[in-house]
């Protein structure tokens, strides 16, 4: 791992990454980065600590590092704030055959780019991919859809965690995004509970990603984790996306049996 990526690691988990302004005595030369602070709305940056130098490959340090970076093996999520939509999509027919053909896995899953949202609703982490992975939040109606699923859940109002692919400015093969997202659960669930997972994500990143079916059980590292139909495809074929979505939920018992006669 190079220096700038792991700096950026660094940075994806909330840490300072510190190199020493001034040269210290008997230290091999560092050039010094020159990194903007990042901090929270409201929150006053850090302040700068001096450390042992590091050295700096030519060309890299640049000043406007991405914050869509998530933690690499063995490190804690990252917090973003966002606020919850309130407006609802309105219903569309569906006009899809109950079953539909499987989209094959990508022969080439290099350059993945995507975005998740992850709420905790009690022992569950229920998370939203967005449909645009450049916008900063879940859209009007998508998210409108996310609030009505947490609600369901009984979920808490908080800000949700994200997940960002690529960590960096560099591609990611799907290998590397899936041991990512592992770390990425694992780190939420040291920090703030949680036992398993729901994902709301389409075929391809389910398959890529998570290395499975939708519908069927997953293990995120050491959390069992099921994928059912993005939030997008709810909104484009609401009878076939909500109603085997819900089925698989009630099936792996995710929601219980009782819920059964909520589902919207």
């Amino acid at each position: 791992m190079n220096e700038a990526q792991r700096q950026s690691y660094l940075r994806a988990l909330g840490l300072t990454p510190w190199v020493a302004r001034t040269t210290l005595p008997g230290a091999a030369p560092t050039e010094p980065l020159d990194w903007a602070a990042e901090t929270d709305a409201g929150e006053s940056p850090a302040a700068p600590v001096e450390a042992t130098p590091v050295r700096i490959a030519p060309g890299v340090g640049d000043a406007e590092q991405p914050a869509r970076e998530a933690a690499p093996a063995d490190t804690a999520a990252v917090d973003t704030a966002v606020e919850a939509p309130a407006s609802r999509a309105p219903a569309a027919r569906d006009s899809v055959a109950e079953t539909p053909a499987r989209a094959p896995a990508p022969a080439d899953a290099a350059g993945l780019t995507f975005t998740l949202e992850a709420h905790l609703a009690g022992d569950t982490w229920v998370v939203f991919q967005q449909e645009d992975p450049q916008a900063p939040e879940l859209g009007r109606y998508t998210g409108a859809l996310a609030a009505s699923l947490l609600a369901v859940f009984g979920a808490a109002p908080e800000r949700p965690r994200r997940f960002y692919c690529p960590l960096t400015k560099q591609p990611m093969t799907a290998g590397e995004a899936a041991q990512a997202l592992t770390a990425f659960f694992a780190g939420l669930s040291r920090q703030h509970g949680g036992r398993r997972a729901l994902l709301c994500v389409d075929e391809t990143l389910a398959r890529s990603v998570l290395g499975g079916e939708r519908f069927e059980t997953v293990k995120l590292g050491e959390m069992p984790a099921l994928a059912v139909d993005s939030l997008q495809e709810m909104l484009d074929r609401p009878a076939l996306a909500k109603k085997r979505s819900w089925q698989a939920m009630v099936a792996h018992g995710f929601v219980a049996h009782g819920f059964a006669g909520s589902r919207g």
